[in-house]
């Protein structure tokens, strides 16, 4: 608890020290009309009535905003989601995602300034609803362009489908292309140090290259029994039932986008 604390400090200072840099805000200037910034807000609202949104703070600070659906996406009232402070919500990150938070919201930063029109950033995390347990959360940050030719820059809040597995934090960068939002880069915080210890390492490489059981043993000097309860770790800790939904987290990880199922598959 400590240590998720001062990383959520951390992470409030970084937010804190961003802010103070309104190149992206400046070039695309934010909507001040508050009239106008909750007529946009309640239409899109209409049209995604599944997700929860949420003003940025960072562009519109005197403003607040956020749709009464909250507590059926992000497990909050929204009363009590409205009250929390920049360093509650990031408290109720998970605590192996924070860093990779952090690291993506950098990533963001970098990019900046950019026309919030064509280009859509997703970021993929864990965070704890009201009864303690973790959501997979997706979190698109975007902007709408009112009649003022300024702009309402937003979050939009969803759970992942049931059936889609949380591996680590992730940000996927997308574009508009003749008419269509695409995703043109993923970007994935190296966070391997954080779930696997040296021999782990190994291991996972050696999977990716295709390797057997028997033969990470040899390669390694180990048991098969060794390797096979090493693996079994990995699967509970990053949430994996096989060799290569293993080798596809670490080669996400390792930002190789090379393919490897068909390498695995035959294990």
């Amino acid at each position: 608890m400590v240590h998720t604390k001062r990383a959520a400090e951390a992470f409030v200072n970084f937010i804190q020290a961003s802010s103070e840099t309104q190149d992206q805000y400046t070039r695309f200037e934010s909507e001040t009309d508050e009239e106008k910034v909750v007529y946009s807000l309640k239409l899109l609202e209409q049209l995604f009535p599944d997700r929860a949104l949420m003003l940025c703070n960072r562009s519109h600070p005197k403003l607040h905003y956020l749709s009464a659906n909250c507590e059926n996406v992000l497990g909050h009232k929204d009363r009590d989601f409205q009250n929390l402070s920049i360093h509650d919500f990031f408290q109720l990150l998970h605590p192996d995602d924070l860093r990779g938070v952090q690291q993506c919201f950098e990533f963001i930063n970098v990019a900046e300034p950019y026309d919030p029109l064509t280009h859509r950033f997703v970021l993929h995390y864990r965070f704890k609803g009201k009864n303690g347990k973790f959501l997979y959360l997706i979190d698109e940050k975007l902007a709408i362009k009112t009649e003022n030719q300024k702009y309402v820059y937003f979050t939009m809040f969803r759970s992942a489908p049931p059936d889609e597995k949380f591996h680590y934090v992730k940000l996927d960068i997308q574009q508009l292309s003749k008419g269509k939002l695409i995703k043109v880069y993923s970007y994935n915080p190296r966070q391997l140090d954080n779930v696997m210890t040296p021999r782990q390492h190994e291991i996972v490489k050696l999977i990716v290259r295709g390797f057997s059981n028997q033969e990470i043993a040899e390669q390694l000097n180990l048991s098969i029994n060794t390797v096979k309860n090493h693996k079994q770790l990995l699967f509970k800790r990053i949430n994996v039932k096989s060799s290569i939904e293993l080798a596809s987290y670490a080669r996400g990880i390792s930002g190789e986008e090379e393919t490897i199922s068909e390498t695995v598959e035959h294990r």
